[in-house]
């Protein structure tokens, strides 16, 4: 079974150039040129300007969206699994298709060249292991989280590099078309993999050591949390793990919110989110020492002389009944006083979603949680309870931090936190 690797061929840095600067903001959406751009020149108070994204927000459990899509605007596109539920504790290991998403075929001789200019993870010739990143606008912000596949038999006895591209079945369209916008004259040839060749799937858990590697075409070790796998199988395959029948795919949605990890256009709202506060970062989906790509500027710039103060984090959630409903999708999240209300005042986070008592939150780290993201410190004490106002009273949700996660954020961000000026 092939098992991805987390590291990269060492590189040496380079600087984003004025032609490539000028090529990647020729290649910008129409749509993205009404919105404030970024600019790495200096300004009255030396940071970047920007303006705020509302998050998309829910009705009746219909997400109404206000990013940007050409296949979808105005529609009204129902959630399948962020819904109230009396079952919040996930399965500790098991398997599921993932009939939600979709792949995309990468091939040609400019294959590489290509899509290294699009995405933050790093693209070789020589790699041949599968790894997560995310396309970006020209803004910096994310349009699509994926994984690119690449294993040795797919490129065995080929001429040229070849992938496939992992993203949520409702983008796929919208992916489709943003490749061939960025095509002109390169050799790639973009196809659409039908589900009748090719499915995803996923386990985690203990039982995942017992994968019939029979039924796998390639595997990868998601690097988004420990203990869970994701894996490429022929359309005909019952179940990836012998003797056991695959759960509902709610289950795998709980799993990721237990972990944190948000996915889809529906949690990483499409032209709005950052893709540190989305914790690509932490993914390792983000190469920071790679060459020019669209959205480069922004991103590079946040890890050489910022700091990331808001992420999504996984939350416990606390509702007055076991009636009532979750809050929805952009509620804020405020500190509450001695009496349980919220109190007035800026919002410590946004409800992002959630099954039964686990959900997904961005939170403001030093003022919902004990990391110390700054020099200054934030706001936070160890008595602090934090809530969501709802039409059925206030749904109180605790932030969690997992060991792993503190650790891989102090890992790539703390030689920033101390530096004067920031």
């Amino acid at each position: 079974m092939a098992t991805s690797s987390l590291s990269a061929p060492l590189r040496t840095p380079k600087y984003i150039c004025d032609a490539c600067r000028t090529n990647v903001r020729s290649l910008r959406r129409p749509a993205v040129d009404t919105y404030r751009t970024f600019s790495t020149a200096s300004s009255s108070n030396g940071k970047i300007p920007t303006r705020p994204i509302p998050f998309p927000y829910r009705r009746d459990r219909f997400i109404i969206s206000p990013v940007h899509n050409e296949n979808a605007r105005g529609r009204f596109e129902k959630r399948q699994y962020s819904i109230t539920s009396s079952s919040s504790q996930a399965a500790s290991s098991g398997c599921a298709s993932l009939p939600h998403r979709r792949l995309i075929s990468l091939s040609g001789p400019d294959t590489v060249k290509f899509l290294q200019g699009l995405i933050t993870n790093n693209v070789d010739s020589s790699r041949q292991s599968p790894f997560y990143a995310a396309f970006l606008d020209a803004r910096g912000r994310v349009l699509w989280d994926v994984f690119v596949w690449v294993w040795p038999k797919l490129l065995e006895g080929k001429e040229h590099w070849a992938c496939y591209i992992e993203v949520d079945e409702s983008e796929m369209e919208s992916l489709r078309k943003h490749l061939k916008r960025h095509k002109l004259r390169s050799k790639v040839q973009i196809e659409e993999v039908e589900p009748d060749q090719m499915r995803v799937w996923a386990a985690w858990g203990s039982e995942v050591e017992h994968a019939n590697t029979g039924n796998v075409i390639t595997a990868m070790s998601d690097p988004r949390a420990p203990d869970m796998h994701r894996y490429l199988v022929s359309p005909d395959v019952a179940t990836i793990i012998e003797g056991v029948e695959p759960v509902d795919i709610q289950e795998y949605h709980l799993q990721r919110y237990r972990n944190g990890i948000p996915e889809g256009p529906q949690e990483i709202p499409r032209e709005s989110a950052l893709p540190m506060e989305c914790n690509i970062d932490l993914w390792h989906g983000i190469d920071f020492k790679k060459g020019c790509y669209v959205g480069q500027e922004l991103t590079i710039r946040t890890k050489h002389t910022g700091i990331v103060r808001k992420r999504v984090l996984p939350i416990n959630i606390e509702k007055p009944a076991a009636f009532a409903a979750l809050p929805d999708h952009g509620t804020d999240i405020k500190q509450l006083d001695e009496d349980g209300k919220t109190k007035r005042g800026r919002a410590t986070g946004k409800f992002i979603a959630g099954i039964g008592q686990v959900g997904l939150a961005m939170c403001r780290l030093e003022n919902m949680t004990s990391m110390k993201i700054s020099a200054e410190g934030g706001t936070w004490k160890p008595e602090m309870e934090f809530g969501c106002e709802t039409g059925e009273g206030v749904v109180k949700v605790k932030p969690i931090l997992h060991d792993w996660f503190v650790q891989r954020e102090r890992e790539l961000w703390e030689k920033n936190k101390n530096r004067p000026g920031l």
